[in-house]
């Protein structure tokens, strides 16, 4: 079984389930790749119109994944009713023979069309390095687009002053934050229920104790060691609740155990295709 992996190359997106995982599995990650021959594609995110045509008329099997693939930012606010009008507008466009979802809940909301789902985790940033656990809370980090968290940032500045830490966004690494938020103003649908896990898993990998809203790709990879925070409150509180440092530690140790690696990720993933489509490949070859 041929693989490959397309989409429009242009997004953190492509990088993760696109390139990393072509080359853990062996694949070519080529964009837009109307051109290229393979037995199975892996459409990462969005693909256009011309790359979908080109590669059916081939007899090349289709797997979408729809990782962060609503538009956004307009989607973001969509309640329930308007993200699965746009799901199923796309899989009529798009036709896939089989599905990825980034989430459980999307895995659920994809089970309706009666086709092959797989609910693929994120797997961690490769060779992520090791947080310290330095004894004091000095700098409180976030990784992603500030305009994201416009709402919360004077909800940060104050629970960061009250400890006596600063605030970075997009630090060097991970491990240069003693704790590490994954907050998000938006509320719609698609933003709590359809967003990967990846700012978790990360944290998991570095041992980097982790602040985050409860949405599903977040709640459902827990360890039991992440704290939660859905408004201002309740992140003071978890600040607080992880000045010590013997409790951070004891969470660095947890998360260290449940991270997930690329090689992992790309195994579930061969697994998945191989089932669904290997034979059917061969039979047609």
């Amino acid at each position: 079984m041929k693989l490959l992996f397309t989409g429009r190359g242009t997004s953190g997106s492509w990088r993760v389930r696109g390139i990393q995982l072509a080359a853990t599995l062996g694949a070519e990650a080529i964009p837009n790749a109307v051109n290229a021959e393979a037995d199975v594609a892996v459409l990462v995110k969005r693909t256009e119109d011309r790359t979908i045509r080109a590669l059916r008329s081939r007899g090349v099997k289709l797997a979408w994944d729809l990782v962060d693939a609503y538009p956004q930012p307009a989607g973001n606010d969509w309640n329930e009713r308007e993200a699965l009008a746009w799901l199923e507008r796309e899989m009529e466009r798009i036709k896939p023979d089989a599905v990825i979802a980034a989430t459980a809940r999307m895995a659920e909301d994809l089970r309706p069309f009666g086709l092959p789902v797989l609910w693929l985790k994120h797997h961690h940033r490769p060779h992520i390095r090791r947080n310290p656990i330095r004894e004091n809370i000095q700098v409180v980090g976030y990784e992603g687009s500030a305009s994201y968290i416009t709402k919360w940032r004077e909800a940060i500045r104050n629970a960061c002053e009250r400890i006596g830490a600063s605030f970075v966004v997009n630090p060097d690494t991970l491990a240069d934050c003693d704790v590490v938020l994954a907050l998000r103003d938006a509320k719609g649908y698609p933003a709590r229920n359809w967003k990967s896990n990846v700012k978790l898993a990360n944290a998991h990998a570095s041992g980097t104790p982790w602040i985050g809203c409860t949405e599903s790709g977040y709640t459902e990879i827990a360890t039991g060691c992440e704290y939660w925070a859905d408004n201002a409150k309740q992140l003071g509180v978890a600040l607080e609740w992880l000045s010590e440092q013997s409790t951070r530690e004891q969470i660095c140790d947890r998360f260290i155990k449940a991270a997930y690696p690329v090689e992992k990720a790309a195994a579930e993933l061969h697994s998945f295709l191989a089932q669904n489509f290997e034979r059917k490949c061969a039979s047609t070859s």
